[in-house]
């Protein structure tokens, strides 16, 4: 078999995992967009009318519930956004294994020699394992009810 036949594997595994990776990326730019924006709605609910901050006790009952919201979603968004990013840190380690993996197929396919065949076999196995490790980091965040913003919603009993 010719090199490039034997690393077909492991660069669509590569794409993949750099199309995933990028995509939570994204997902984490616009999550910290929302806690970002919700932090500048709490500001403006607090900003008095001379630009003073206003105590939470001295804003009408409506504003004291959102940001009773905003207070009770903020953290929840905050954790989903670290969970996110180290994600997106462990697949992109497990690219850097694979495209390893890759390099060792090269020298194992000219050099023939077994030892690197076997490397690059567990570059492979180790960079697959890192982007199962980081599709789960995600799926345990977004399964657990208590890290979801909807339940937080449910929770204070208004959609923010």
């Amino acid at each position: 078999m010719s090199a490039i036949a034997d690393m077909v594997t492991p660069v669509v595994l590569i794409t993949l995992a750099t199309i995933f990776a990028n995509g939570l990326n994204a997902a984490s730019l616009a999550l910290t967009d929302r806690v970002l924006e919700l932090y500048r709605e709490r500001l403006g609910i607090l900003r008095g009318p001379y630009g003073e901050m206003l105590d939470e006790d001295s804003v009408p009952p409506v504003d004291r519930e959102r940001l009773r919201q905003i207070r009770a979603l903020t953290p929840r968004l905050i954790r989903r956004i670290e969970r996110s990013r180290t994600a997106v840190v462990i697949i992109w380690i497990a690219v850097g294994l694979l495209v390893l993996s890759v390099a060792a197929i090269a020298v194992a396919v000219t050099a023939r020699s077994e030892a690197f065949a076997f490397t690059a076999l567990a570059l492979i196995l180790a960079g697959l394992a890192g982007v199962f490790a980081g599709i789960a980091t995600v799926i345990v965040s977004l399964a657990k009810p208590a890290n979801s913003p909807v339940e937080t919603i449910r929770r204070t009993g208004e959609v923010g």
